[in-house]
């Protein structure tokens, strides 16, 4: 149980493995990696809910304390492969229209935009700083 760290092509996964419920210790961590995405620089987040068997109110809570602060600086929040029972309580409370949620790992990476390149010619379209 507990949440596992991976980060591949600039999209952070948080692979969660346990009942995102009061009193389940991984709700906690789960809740204490959240709390630092910005720190951490982290503003392209999967949540990978494939082992997570139950979820409540608290675990809700902290999947809408991560989308909300990532949203509100401009970054994503998606969610990949609930477990249906997640899955349903995610449709019940709404929360379906809110998230995307994939079923592949291949599908969640290509729906983010790729990171924006610099270059040294300046912004596209602006002939001058070109040169």
């Amino acid at each position: 149980m507990g949440v596992t760290v991976e980060t591949v092509s600039g999209v952070t996964f948080f692979k969660v493995r346990g009942a995102l419920k009061l009193g389940e210790a991984v709700l906690d961590e789960l809740r204490g990696r959240c709390c630092g995405l910005e720190a951490r620089g982290i503003d392209r987040l999967v949540l990978d809910l494939e082992q997570v068997p139950a979820i409540d109110s608290s675990g809700i809570g902290v999947l809408l304390q991560a989308y909300t602060s990532l949203r509100n600086r401009g970054g994503h929040c998606k969610l990949l492969n609930p477990a249906r029972a997640p899955l349903e309580v995610l449709r019940v409370v709404g929360l379906l229209t809110v998230f995307e949620v994939y079923n592949d790992r291949n599908s969640v990476l290509a729906s983010f935009e790729p990171p924006p390149q610099q270059t040294e010619a300046g912004p596209a379209g602006d002939p001058e700083r070109a040169a």
